[in-house]
């Protein structure tokens, strides 16, 4: 009998869980309120992806302006004052490409 009883206590907070995330989601989707605040959010993921990708695009260009300084025989420490990258991230660019090359 205690097992029936636990068990009809858990579907009850599951009604009550669902509820509460009907009720959310409604005032999301159907509130000025909710709308807005979706909207903010939407903005601030849209922002951090941009920032994100220019920050990736950024390393892309560093990375194969070091490369190609490097194939023209530059000096690292010359590259590095350049580019503006640390040593090790140059030196490590460096070992993986010509690790590829082989």
């Amino acid at each position: 009998m205690e097992g029936l009883c636990t068990i009809c206590i858990v579907k009850e907070q599951i009604k009550c869980t669902v509820l509460l995330l009907q009720k959310g989601v409604h005032e999301l989707k159907e509130t000025q309120k909710g709308i807005e605040l979706m909207c903010h959010e939407m903005e601030k993921i849209y922002s951090a992806g941009m920032e994100s990708g220019e920050k990736r695009g950024e390393l892309k260009t560093q990375k194969e302006t070091v490369l190609f300084m490097a194939e023209e025989g530059m000096d690292v420490k010359q590259i590095v004052r350049l580019v503006k990258v640390t040593e090790k991230e140059v030196q490590k660019w460096i070992d993986e490409s010509l690790c590829v090359m082989k």
